[in-house]
């Protein structure tokens, strides 16, 4: 396969130059999407910048330039794979309360059990490799984790402001509670496929976030 340092800037029947910046967004896009696809199929630990740039149809240092590290690049994939969740839910949480946003978001993520992207697989694939302690990934893991489970705890907070939520919910721990039903879920659906019914299981996490949100 050819390879070349980056996005063509002048392909025949495409529009004259690209911005610097655009042209860095496709190849950084296309580097991230070649790593998911090998992380999918072989796991992380054979997986070398180099070969992630050959999978991606540019030179072998692309990735090694823009990326600077493999433990950068598995951070951003699994930003960008987290990103591609919460776009999953996005027209639940479009003005929603809190409520149905968090419900939107649990069904866009048990979507990606029934529909599987090279990008949720990875994801799942490096969670549980840093279950095993992989160094590389484990902090950004945890970080992740992390974050989603602020969110979680923000939406409950603004839910609790509203009015809309019961005012005795502790946000840190249902959103330890809920982040760790979805993974559970989701790590469950990508080992056995046929583990469960991913729309009785969203119908039932969908019955726990309403009844720990409202009940009294």
């Amino acid at each position: 396969m050819p390879t070349h340092d980056g996005p063509d800037a002048a392909s025949p029947g495409t529009p004259s130059r690209r911005t610097q910046a655009e042209r860095r967004a496709q190849a950084e896009a296309a580097l991230i999407a070649a790593a998911a696809r090998l992380i999918a199929r072989h796991g992380s630990a054979g997986v070398t910048l180099a070969r992630v740039g050959e999978e991606a149809g540019f030179s072998r240092g692309l990735a090694s330039h823009y990326f600077g590290s493999k433990a950068a690049l598995l951070a951003r994939l699994q930003e960008e794979a987290l990103a591609e969740a919460m776009a999953a839910a996005a027209p639940e949480r479009s003005g929603a309360g809190a409520v149905d946003e968090l419900c939107g978001f649990v069904r866009g993520c048990l979507e990606g059990v029934r529909k599987p992207t090279d990008l949720g697989r990875a994801f799942v694939v490096l969670g549980a490799e840093a279950l095993a302690g992989a160094s590389e990934l484990t902090a950004a893991v945890a970080e992740l984790d992390a974050r989603t489970r602020a969110w979680v705890a923000d939406v409950v907070r603004h839910g609790v402001a509203g009015g809309e939520v019961r005012a005795a919910l502790d946000p840190g721990a249902f959103a330890l509670a809920m982040v760790g039903l979805v993974k559970g879920l989701v790590v469950q659906g990508a080992t056995d496929p046929d583990a469960f019914d991913v729309t009785v299981a969203a119908a039932e996490a969908e019955r726990w976030i309403r009844l720990a949100l409202v009940a009294a």
